[in-house]
């Protein structure tokens, strides 16, 4: 087997805090978010007047993930924003090695060139923003190299108060990140995964505002909390999705809580009544979803600290190699 990319050896401390043998630490490590992220983060919290919610909230990567009125929106990023973009830095990164392969198809993506993302449901940005902020702290730690690396992002969400949200951390975001050569362009629209007509408009539009030569992928990112006793009901629009990823040539990450919902429901709906439909996309994780847990470090709490459990499914075009 040939190494890769990264090392797990060579994460930096600034990401991954590696267990201490010499004071008899026992736990696997503890996940550091992009000093980026954490700042935006910050910023947007005093913007909508909910930094001392956050500040005062048990940290945590459990309860409501995400919700479409402004109450149930604001609580989320104030209490769980964090644990979201934590599942998606603990599978791209994958510093307790239980993914296998998402650390190279990271740096394989976000080295340079020219990249087209599809978010959904994005909600108020996580998982793209973690993507984005990790590939930006990696070069600045020098283990990935600064070429130009271009990003269009079109994300869809049921939400319009989180996609609000979604669109101020991307204006703040965007400068940022082009200190370290990332041309990021981000756009959102409302979109419903029950709604047939929405999603044939909204896929065809992501393939349509993909830039010549651009490499394709598709994050699906805390959707269980709202499909995971829908899965039967939506499997034609889900069906869809994959095959316009397999079209794209595009990995295809479903990363969730590990919560019974996700569990038990939804990816055993999907395994059961979408992938069986859509050959040309085939799982490297087998017929289950792997599953991997460590401690966070709270992304503005001073001495918060939280666990965070992902469970992932990583689907790519029959032939490309993982």
């Amino acid at each position: 087997m040939r190494r890769p990319y990264i090392a797990t050896a060579n994460i930096p401390e600034t990401l991954w805090r590696k267990p201490d043998k010499l004071k008899s630490d026992t736990s696997q490590g503890t996940l550091r978010l992009p000093s980026i992220l954490a700042q935006v983060y910050r910023e947007v919290l005093e913007d909508l007047g909910l930094l001392p919610a956050a500040l005062n909230s048990a940290p945590n990567d459990d309860g409501p993930q995400g919700g479409c009125s402004p109450r149930e929106t604001r609580e989320h990023f104030s209490r769980n924003y964090g644990g979201s973009c934590a599942r998606m830095q603990l599978l791209a990164l994958d510093p307790t090695d239980a993914f296998h392969t998402t650390r190279d198809i990271f740096v394989q993506l976000f080295s340079g060139g020219s990249l087209h993302l599809l978010d959904l449901p994005c909600g108020a940005g996580a998982a793209s923003a973690t993507l984005l902020c990790l590939a930006a702290e990696l070069r600045q730690q020098k283990q990935l190299p600064r070429c130009p690396l271009r990003v269009t992002i079109l994300g869809g969400d049921l939400s319009k108060p989180a996609l609000q949200i979604q669109r101020r951390v991307y204006r703040k975001l965007i400068p940022r990140l082009r200190e370290y050569g990332i041309m990021a362009k981000a756009e959102a629209r409302t979109w419903d995964i029950g709604d047939a007509e929405q999603t044939t408009a909204f896929v065809t539009e992501w393939a349509r505002l993909r830039p010549s030569g651009a490499t394709s992928g598709v994050l699906a990112a805390n959707f269980s909390g709202f499909l995971g006793d829908k899965v039967k009901e939506c499997r034609d629009q889900l069906r869809e999705l994959l095959r316009h990823a397999g079209i794209q040539q595009a990995n295809f990450y479903w990363v969730e809580p590990c919560t019974h919902q996700a569990l038990t429901k939804l990816f055993p709906g999907l395994i059961k009544h979408v992938y069986p439909e859509v050959p040309r996309m085939t799982s490297h994780f087998g017929a289950a979803p792997r599953r991997a847990e460590c401690r966070v470090a709270h992304p503005i709490q001073m001495d918060g600290v939280f666990t965070t459990r992902t469970a992932a499914m990583h689907l790519a075009p029959k032939g490309h190699a993982a």
